[in-house]
């Protein structure tokens, strides 16, 4: 497909699709509250579940994975697009969802949308991905198994797509280099602050209760 009004069209839907703000709305059905005046601030899955529990996480979990993965196997199965547009609509889904529109430009770190995403683009690279929620449920560092998550899958999904490789029968195509490139800066970036934390030890563990406090 290379109608490049419908590209354009399926990017602009990919952005403001990815840029739902699930855990605010979440937070305002379940317990009618901004979820983003509490604990970190964050509108994520994480302050969600730290601060409204677990099942309310989840909600959220699964609502930003299903935003990464509804935009792109739309954008591969029914408009049977291109390997770059794929790529380029998972990209700007994670972009919308950290940088929403609808909350002020501030939203999550991606890594939800991303895997949703990556589901679709290369499902071997999602598999490689949950590594890091098996190191957030060792460690209860969700921000360590994100990143390591993060790293592992998206640096396997590079080397994939730079050699075009057939991995389990799936095809890696060169154009995939522009979501795996561009996703896995911007959610190492999303990290930084935690990055700082994990050094000095300063980090906050996933805990199994509630603990709403406001944020500071």
């Amino acid at each position: 497909m290379n109608d490049l009004s419908v590209a354009i069209a399926a990017l602009i839907s990919a952005y403001f699709f990815g840029a739902i703000p699930s855990g605010v709305i979440i937070g305002r059905l379940w317990r009618g509250v901004d979820i983003r005046s509490y604990g970190s601030g964050g509108s994520g899955a994480t302050n969600v579940n730290r601060t409204l529990g677990p099942r309310a996480g989840a909600v959220v979990l699964a609502s930003d994975i299903t935003k990464g993965l509804l935009v792109t196997g739309i954008v591969r199965y029914l408009l049977e697009a291109d390997a770059w547009l794929i790529a380029c609509a998972g990209t700007v889904a994670v972009l919308g969802h950290m940088f929403p529109v609808y909350i002020q430009f501030k939203g999550g770190k991606g890594v939800a949308a991303g895997l949703g995403a990556l589901a679709i683009i290369s499902p071997i690279s999602a598999v490689i991905a949950l590594s890091g929620v098996i190191i957030a449920l060792l460690s209860k560092y969700v921000s360590l198994g994100s990143i390591i998550g993060t790293s592992l899958s998206l640096g396997a999904l590079i080397i994939f797509s730079a050699f075009e490789l057939t991995i389990v029968g799936w095809d890696h195509d060169h154009w995939y280099l522009l979501f795996a490139i561009p996703v896995s800066i911007l959610i190492i970036w999303s990290h930084q602050s935690n990055i700082g934390r994990l050094v000095k030890g300063d980090e906050s563990k996933l805990e199994n209760k509630p603990d709403p406090r406001r944020a500071k």
